[in-house]
């Protein structure tokens, strides 16, 4: 006995597989990709009038061949229509499956028509040069469609005009393959382009996370080393603790500002200008910042990754050096930062910067975009010596 459950089973598989082709295919068809062929495939359409007009008045007193030829006729121009928006999307041998049964499909209309349905290869010719990518077996196909008229009308000694379809059929299938390949790179150009635009999203999140970073931080970090001195003053010298907080509104403003800024994209960045914050926070910490007596113009290009720099290191030392001196050298291709506190292997265990925290993982980053080289050493001083430079 047939066990029929096991039958079932056996069949499960395949109708779930024939459900997600007809989902697929119904997608395909109503798919926006396919407004365009539908547009394209109704101009192919209308010379087969003519065809359609030759088999009604050459069959006149046959009616049943002229009702079985309209309804064949029916479903060779709808399968032309609809049979490559839902195959195109398929594996290679599903299309050349479907290719091959709507070439065979003409076969009954030999029968019914004669050589006339060699006209019917054109639209065969059509659907092949959509469906097939590969050259190779393009040709194949097309061969053996110019082939069948010329075979037929060698056999007639040329007694009808069959043979003219031979060089139509292969100019239609080198034109809709020409036609095709265009449309398929204007998908993928578009697709080149839907990527750009998310890359430039993703590397614009990126710079605003650095600036947020290298913005808030810096200032955070001055005005809560104000605070603290401010709050230390309160008793002993009023004076001076509303000095440093009338800074700390000074600060916040300016970190309010440039964040404003940031937001917007327009924020300048100098090395010049963060000379001067520098020395305004490192004087607050009780830091002595040593400058050079003279330095040569730095160069333009690099001026704004060196007031990053500048900035992110000047935190870092004041933050979490425990330094009592701080020296900044500029030339023009160079910026240093070397301090005298605990030195690198405090820096690698308590910042986690030296071993590419967020800090100076965003300086690297914009280092390499100036064409620089960030560099995080041991300094002469004892503590710690952060430096970018670009070879001239």
């Amino acid at each position: 006995m047939i066990d029929m459950d096991a039958a079932a089973d056996d069949l499960a598989p395949v109708a779930s597989g024939w459900r997600a082709w007809w989902s697929r295919a119904l997608a395909s068809v109503r798919s926006r990709n396919s407004r365009g062929w539908y547009f394209g495939a109704s101009f192919g359409l209308v010379y087969q009038i003519i065809l359609v007009i030759t088999i009604w008045t050459a069959y006149p007193w046959e009616p049943w061949r002229l009702i079985t030829t309209s309804v064949l006729l029916l479903f060779f121009y709808a399968g032309f229509m609809l049979l490559p928006p839902m195959s195109w999307a398929e594996p290679r041998r599903f299309r050349l499956i479907v290719l091959g049964a709507y070439w065979a499909y003409t076969t009954p209309l030999f029968v019914l028509i004669g050589p006339e349905a060699f006209w019917l290869w054109l639209l065969v010719a059509a659907v092949a040069a959509i469906l097939c990518e590969e050259v190779t077996v393009l040709v194949a196909i097309v061969a053996g469609l110019v082939a069948g008229p010329l075979i037929y009308a060698f056999a007639t000694n040329f007694r009808d005009s069959i043979a003219i379809s031979a060089p139509i059929i292969f100019g239609v299938a080198a034109m809709m393959f020409g036609v095709n390949r265009w449309i398929r790179g204007v998908r993928e150009l578009r697709q080149a382009q839907g990527e750009v635009a998310r890359l430039a999203v993703v590397e614009e999140r990126a710079r605003f996370s650095r600036d947020m970073h290298d913005v808030l931080g810096h200032s955070l970090t001055v005005v809560t080393v104000k605070s603290e001195l401010a709050r230390r003053l309160v008793a002993i010298d009023p004076d001076r603790a509303e000095e440093e907080i009338a800074d700390i509104e000074r600060l916040s403003r300016a970190a309010l500002a440039d964040l404003r800024a940031a937001v917007a994209g327009y924020r300048e960045m100098t090395v010049q200008t963060e000379l001067g914050a520098a020395q305004a926070a490192l004087a607050a910490s009780d830091i002595e910042l040593h400058l050079p007596t003279s330095s040569a113009p730095v160069n333009p290009q690099l001026t704004e990754v060196f007031g990053w720099v500048l900035r992110e290191a000047v935190t870092n030392v004041v933050r979490h050096s425990g330094a009592r001196n701080c020296w900044v050298n500029v030339t023009r291709t160079e910026l240093t930062v070397d301090d005298d506190g605990h030195g690198l292997p405090h820096a690698k265990g308590e910042r986690g910067e030296a071993a590419g925290g967020t800090g100076l993982l965003g300086l690297r980053e914009r280092a390499h975009q100036a064409g620089a080289e960030l560099l995080i050493t041991e300094s002469s001083h004892g503590g710690v010596q952060i430096a970018i430079r670009r070879a001239v």
